[in-house]
C-alpha cells in the first residue's frame, strides 16, 4: 500500500463552510485541478532535464517535495530494479505516453483539469487526459467485478470529507512519469475535503 498526501483542494481555514447539495453533503460539482509536481515523480526529487531531450525546457522536470508518506516507496529490491528500468526506458514504456488511461491516483494529479459531477448515488470524475472517467459508487457498493485501468471506486462521506477507496486495478498504469509503478493489488484511499481558497 502506498499513502499519497494531498487532495483536490487544500486550505488553512477551519471555519469554512462548503456549499451544500440538496441532500446536505458538500457540493464538489465543478472543474478542479491539482497544482503539484507529483505527475513527474511522486517521490521527492530535484529539478531535472526532460526524458525527451529534444523538447528541452518545455518538458523539464520541476523539483518537488513529493507526495509519498515517508518520502520513498517501500519497493522490494526486485521492484526497485523494475522501477529503475522503467525510468531508464520511460519514453518507450510509460503507459501515458502511449495514450492509455492514466489510472488512479495518477489521473488526479496530472497537469490537466478534471470535472466532478455529483449526485447522491454516484460521483463522476471526468479527466481531460485520455477521456478517462471514474464512477464513484456512493450507494450499492461492491467489490470490483473485474480489473481495469481506472479501478473500481466506492465512496462515503466522513463529515465534509469524501473518502474514496479504489481497488480492482489491472496493474498496467504507472504512478508518475519517472517509472514508479504498482501491481494489480494496489488499494488507493483518497480523502477530498473542500476548503476556502481565500485564507
Amino acid at each position: 500500500a502506498i499513502v499519497l498526501a494531498g487532495g483536490l483542494v487544500e486550505a488553512q481555514s477551519s471555519n469554512y463552510q462548503a456549499l451544500r447539495t440538496p441532500d446536505g453533503t458538500p457540493d464538489l460539482n465543478g472543474i478542479w485541478q491539482v497544482l503539484n509536481a507529483a505527475h513527474w515523480d511522486v517521490e521527492p526529487h530535484g529539478a531535472g532535464p526532460s526524458v525527451v531531450r529534444e523538447l528541452g525546457a518545455l518538458s523539464a522536470v520541476p523539483g518537488s517535495l513529493g507526495v509519498v508518506d515517508g518520502d520513498s516507496i517501500p519497493y522490494t529490491p526486485e521492484a526497485r530494479a523494475q522501477r529503475d528500468e522503467n525510468r531508464a526506458n520511460a519514453v518507450e514504456r510509460d503507459p501515458a505516453i502511449k495514450c492509455y488511461l492514466p489510472g488512479v491516483p495518477r489521473g488526479m494529479y496530472m497537469p490537466f483539469p478534471s470535472q466532478i459531477i455529483q449526485s447522491r448515488e454516484h460521483i463522476m470524475i471526468l479527466h481531460e487526459f485520455a477521456g478517462a472517467v471514474r464512477t464513484v459508487y456512493m450507494e450499492d457498493q461492491m467489490p470490483a467485478p473485474a480489473d481495469s485501468w481506472m479501478g473500481w471506486a466506492n465512496g462515503e462521506w466522513d463529515g465534509d470529507t469524501l473518502v474514496i477507496e479504489t481497488t480492482g486495478f489491472n496493474g498496467m498504469t504507472w504512478l508518475d512519469r519517472s517509472g514508479n509503478f504498482h501491481s494489480e493489488a494496489l488499494r488507493v484511499v483518497e480523502r477530498i475535503t473542500p476548503r476556502s481558497a481565500d485564507t
